[in-house]
């Protein structure tokens, strides 16, 4: 396993967090949980499982408690995802990192939630469930291809997006340049994530770039100038609840 790292991003925020839910556990309610599975229950603690993951190496004794763990997983999901995550946590800082230092993803946030995202996908494939051993290599192996395969595709999109988007909300003075930017960013999220379509880009393109009249888009498209007006309207509307919306939802 890699060495822990702590360099106050948000994956060390929920690491934290997480380390403290586990350690609140009763040692009595971790003993009852591990009793079934005698290479678990060599372990005082869930703590103590931990340590022995992050500090020992990847070898047939770690299978041996992987698989007893995704066994665990049937009856407390929560329990073991919980402690998957703290034990590839130092895995997952160091794809983070190479992600945002490769790809120029701009902001780490949206990285890593993007890689604990791939980290569950991963936990809960096919592929892991029919494993029966070599667990730590295949999740970190899968987990680093999907994070990277996800960080080209942002790339991909931003810079086809960028010379179009970039247009619609040209900063007109340096005062308005950040709040532009953002917003250039936030529409690139939306339409990468296939919550706004190539028609309502083009709504934007026509009334914020070209300059169109609700009457003008109309008659190019076959609309009534009321239908425009109630359709533009909407898609503000939609964008201002997505820009309500906490991250992640």
């Amino acid at each position: 396993m890699l060495e822990e790292i702590r360099c106050g991003c948000p994956l060390c925020g929920i690491e934290a967090e997480l380390y403290f839910e586990l350690s609140q556990i009763d040692p009595a309610v971790v003993a009852k949980m591990f009793s079934p599975f005698p290479v678990l229950l060599r372990h005082s603690s869930a703590s103590s499982l931990l340590s022995h993951f992050r500090t020992s190496p990847v070898d047939e004794e770690s299978d041996n408690l992987f698989r007893d763990l995704f066994t665990l997983r049937e009856k407390n999901p929560a329990f073991v995802e919980t402690f998957l995550l703290l034990t590839f946590t130092p895995m997952l800082h160091h794809v983070v990192r190479l992600v945002a230092r490769e790809q120029e993803i701009p902001s780490r946030e949206d990285i890593v939630q993007q890689v604990l995202s791939v980290f569950l996908e991963v936990l809960n494939s096919a592929e892991l469930q029919s494993r029966k051993s070599h667990y730590a290599y295949a999740i970190s192996r899968s987990v680093k291809r999907e994070a990277f395969e996800w960080a080209r595709s942002e790339r991909a999109t931003s810079t086809v997006l960028t010379p179009t988007v970039s247009k619609l909300f040209e900063p007109s003075d340096v005062e308005e340049d950040l709040d532009r930017y953002a917003l250039r960013h936030f529409l690139h999220r939306c339409i990468s994530r296939e919550l706004i379509s190539s028609s309502q880009i083009d709504l934007l393109t026509e009334f914020k770039l070209n300059g169109r009249s609700a009457a003008e888009f109309a008659a190019l498209n076959g609309l009534s100038s009321n239908a425009v007006r109630q359709k533009f309207k909407r898609l503000l509307a939609k964008l201002r609840r997505m820009v309500k919306q906490p991250a992640g939802s």
